[in-house]
């Protein structure tokens, strides 16, 4: 953003320069309100530019070079991985990115969840570079009730009476 301001501020002084040496050398005045106009649409250009990137900043909106239909693919051919749900990918800042999914996993000791948790840690990392993330494991036992997603905690449990 800083770079494209400086090279708006180049454009607009040279663009001036130019109006009033062709109006030194031919007399034609409407160059410069022309000329005005066009910086005046370079400059709402840029603007538009810098008013979309914060307005999808601060709206968490997923960022623009991060493709959710690849982050999936890439989760879901990792091995012990059954499938996954509520996936949501948000920038935090201009640079930094972050990352919260379930992991539907087969059954398994804890520590293919560990080794499956870092293992997508530094996939995304690299690949996408989605340095803040949380996963959260899930195993692949049903649970007649539920339905992953929505309204899963709407479905009826045992009453856990303590003492008499």
């Amino acid at each position: 953003a800083a770079f494209l301001h400086v090279a708006g501020d180049i454009g607009a002084s040279i663009g001036v320069v130019i109006a009033g040496a062709i109006i030194v050398l031919t007399g034609w005045l409407p160059i410069d309100p022309l000329l005005s106009l066009a910086i005046a649409a370079l400059i709402a250009v840029g603007a538009w530019r810098i008013v979309r990137e914060a307005v999808n900043l601060l709206m968490e909106g997923t960022p623009g070079d991060i493709d959710l239909a690849e982050v999936t693919r890439m989760i879901g051919a990792t091995d012990h991985v059954r499938s996954m749900h509520d996936l949501h990918v948000w920038a935090l800042a201009s640079d930094q990115t972050a990352l919260s999914v379930h992991v539907v996993m087969d059954e398994g000791p804890l520590a293919d969840a560990e080794h499956v948790v870092r293992d997508l840690e530094q996939r995304l990392c690299a690949r996408f570079a989605i340095g803040h993330t949380t996963i959260q494991i899930e195993s692949c036992h049903p649970c007649g009730d539920i339905d992953h997603g929505a309204g899963a905690h709407n479905h009826p449990h045992e009453k856990l009476v303590l003492g008499d």
